[in-house]
């Protein structure tokens, strides 16, 4: 490493001081190394972080070499060996003066790891080597010192290990929000605003699921439509493109914003969709045309259960195979929720009691999502189930009913909507 000024601003947060500077894509290219012996020396715990810092970066480098408008927070860097200087540059600007603007002079001999921000440094190097004319783009460093001993090595992993573990995943519910690349939280964020059966107070807006008991207006949760419409969107991009997607693949797709042609073509593919829900079963259009605090009352209701489509345990299977079915046969919104028009869609009633409804507790049962799913597929077409996903829909009914899988298997067939 060269001989290097760069400006930077000191700061100082509990016993720590750190400098807050910015270097080039070059720059960190060519001064900052893997983390090595810095946190261990031992081999197989140096591997371990190893392993847990270079799984992502090939996403980072793929988002910084294709997307004009890429963005990072600041990286935190640890500087050891050599012989870093700090001159201070004193200037005042009102009669009021300034000490902690300088320069960060370091000879060369420094040795610089990544503290927090590891993937993104592999990112970069990575990048630069598929794209070098982003080799003078910057980004925000932060810069703390380390001692290569015992104790240096046991300050720096609990920095490491408390800014990886205090850091929070973006919610879900934050991303629906404000995510401008994820075609379905585009799509969903649309239809909350221009689509009737989700605007306004119809949905309602939280980081779980489940809808509050005492919420008698919503027709479901942000977080069930998202997954509702992710369900459609696999389907629409297979249909659409010819192509078979794994789920770590459509994770792939949702990072990157498509262009606005496909963004209508998804949409209008929804809206098909709900717009077919709206015209097969008529408490839907009641539900929207019921204006009071309590359209959602009896619906949901706590005796009842209510209907199944107005509880997310019930309304994400029932999408879910409704998309499974038209993958599998290329049919129309149409012709597969008209199979189900006749469907009884109260959950204390047959074929759901017990499946989604507990009627000694008057409770919702979460774990039978899958089963539900199941049961409808194998309603439409048996064939489409794979022979692991029937043993399993016979196991799971059996399990519930206290019957023997040959008997469950008997009573699926005889169930009827």
């Amino acid at each position: 490493m060269e001989a290097i000024k760069i400006p930077a601003i000191r700061g100082k947060i509990g016993n720590t001081i750190y400098y807050s500077a910015n270097l080039s894509f070059q720059q960190v290219n060519d001064m900052v190394k893997r983390v090595d012996s810095e946190l261990h020396t031992s081999n197989s715990l140096k591997e371990v972080i190893q392993r847990s810092l270079t799984d992502n970066y090939i996403k980072i480098k793929d988002y910084i070499v294709k997307r004009e408008d890429h963005f990072f927070d600041s990286m935190v860097l640890a500087v050891y060996d050599g012989d870093p200087q700090w001159t201070e540059i004193r200037y005042e600007l009102n009669e009021e003066s300034f000490n902690n603007v300088g320069l960060l002079e370091f000879s060369g001999e420094e040795k610089i790891f990544p503290v927090d921000g590891q993937h993104r440094v592999e990112g970069i190097k990575a990048a630069i080597i598929e794209k070098p004319e982003i080799a003078n783009e910057t980004i925000n460093v932060i810069l703390i010192g380390h001692s290569n001993t015992p104790e240096g090595r046991e300050r720096s992993r609990r920095i490491f290990s408390t800014l990886n573990r205090y850091v929070k995943p973006v919610r879900l519910g934050d991303i629906i929000a404000l995510d401008e690349d994820d075609i379905v939280a585009i799509v969903t964020r649309d239809l909350l605003e221009t689509y009737p059966l989700l605007m306004g107070n119809k949905v309602k807006v939280s980081n779980t699921k489940s809808i509050p008991q005492n919420d008698k207006q919503s027709f479901t949760s942000l977080m069930t439509l998202y997954d509702c419409h992710k369900a459609l969107f696999l389907t629409y991009i297979t249909l659409s493109s010819g192509h078979t997607f794994t789920q770590t693949k459509i994770k792939d797709i949702l990072r990157f914003r498509p262009d606005d042609e496909t963004i209508d073509n998804y949409k209008s593919d929804v809206v098909s969709f709900w717009d077919e829900m709206r015209s097969c079963f008529c408490e839907i259009d009641d539900y929207i045309n019921n204006n009071s605090d309590s359209a959602a009352e009896e619906l949901r209701s706590t005796v009842t259960g209510g209907n199944l489509f107005f509880r997310p345990i019930g309304l994400l299977p029932f999408i879910e195979a409704v998309a499974r079915i038209r993958l599998a046969m290329s049919l129309s919104y149409h012709d597969i929720i008209r199979h189900f028009a006749n469907m009884n869609r109260v959950v204390s009633e047959e074929p759901w009691n017990h499946i989604l409804w507990n009627p000694i507790t008057h409770k919702m049962e979460m774990r039978n999502q899958s089963l539900v799913k199941y049961i409808l597929i194998h309603h439409f077409d048996h064939n489409i189930l794979t022979d692991r996903e029937k043993t399993d829909m016979k196991t799971k009914y059996a399990t519930i009913f206290n019957i023997d899988t040959q008997t469950a298997d008997l009573q699926i067939c005889n169930i009827r909507f």
